[in-house]
C-alpha cells in the first residue's frame, strides 16, 4: 500500500474510531482475489467510505463526486488526492449550474468518459471499486435530493457499463456485489453503522440493464433494512 493509501486508511480509521460503532457481515461474497464491483448505498457522506475503507477484507477504491467543491483550489486540491488514492471522479451535471461550483457544465462528458475509463482500468488489473449509484447520500453538508432519512434515489445504470468495459479487456466476468447500509444513533453518543454485504449479482446474460439494475436496487434496499 502507497502512503497516501495508508493515510486514507488513518482518516477512516479516526472516523471509526471517534464517531461510529461499526458491524460487518457478509464479507465472504467480497472475492478474495480477483475483480469485484461493490454497489453501495450511500446514507452518510463520510462515514459510508470509512466503513468501506475499514470494514472490507480488501482495500477498495472509491467512485467519488467533486461536483460540490467551490472554488479551484478546492477542485484541485480534491482532484490531486482523488489521483493519488487512484479513485475515479465523477461530476453529477445537475449541480454544475451555481455560481459556486468549481467545474462548468461543459466539463461533465470529459469526466464521464474519464472515469468509466478508470474504474475499469482498477477493475481489469483485479482491483476492487466502490460506487454509490444513488449519487446523493441522506446526510451531506453540501445538501441531497432525498426527502427524508429511510428514502432511496433511483439507481443509475453507470457501473455496468464500467464492469462491461472490464470484462472485455479481461474476458471475464466482473462479479457486482451489493452493500447495504443501516444507521442508527447510539447510546454513547456514536453512531451504530450496520454494513451487509450481499452475494454477487448474476452475471447478465441475456437479461437487460434495466432488469439487471432492478435487481440491483432490490437487493441494496434488502440489506439495509
Amino acid at each position: 500500500m502507497t502512503p497516501f493509501g495508508l493515510g486514507v486508511r488513518a482518516i477512516a480509521a479516526y472516523n471509526l474510531v471517534r464517531h461510529m460503532n461499526l458491524t460487518v457481515t457478509g464479507r465472504e461474497h467480497v472475492p478474495a482475489r480477483g475483480a469485484a464491483l461493490l454497489a453501495a448505498r450511500h446514507y452518510h457522506h463520510l462515514f459510508d467510505g470509512a466503513a468501506l475503507v475499514m470494514g472490507l477484507p480488501r482495500q477498495p477504491h472509491l467512485f467519488v463526486a467533486l461536483d460540490w467543491t467551490s472554488s479551484r483550489r478546492q477542485r484541485r486540491i480534491m482532484e490531486l488526492a482523488c489521483r493519488l488514492a487512484d479513485w475515479p471522479v465523477a461530476l453529477r451535471g445537475e449541480n454544475l449550474a451555481g455560481e459556486r461550483c468549481a467545474f462548468a457544465p461543459s466539463d461533465v462528458r470529459k469526466y464521464v468518459r474519464r472515469s468509466i475509463a478508470a474504474g475499469a482500468k482498477i477493475l481489469a488489473r483485479g482491483d476492487v471499486l466502490a460506487i454509490f449509484p444513488e449519487g446523493y447520500p441522506t446526510i451531506d453538508p453540501a445538501g441531497t435530493r432525498k426527502t427524508d432519512p429511510g428514502a432511496f434515489l433511483p439507481f443509475a445504470p453507470g457501473l455496468f457499463a464500467i464492469a462491461e468495459r472490464a470484462e472485455r479487456v479481461t474476458g471475464a466476468p466482473i462479479p457486482i456485489v451489493p452493500v447495504g447500509f443501516r444507521y442508527a444513533s447510539a447510546n454513547d453518543g456514536r453512531v451504530d453503522v450496520a454494513m451487509r454485504i450481499g452475494a454477487p449479482l448474476p452475471h447478465g446474460g441475456s437479461r437487460a440493464r434495466d432488469v439487471r439494475l432492478r435487481d440491483l436496487e432490490a437487493r441494496v434496499r434488502s440489506l439495509s433494512e
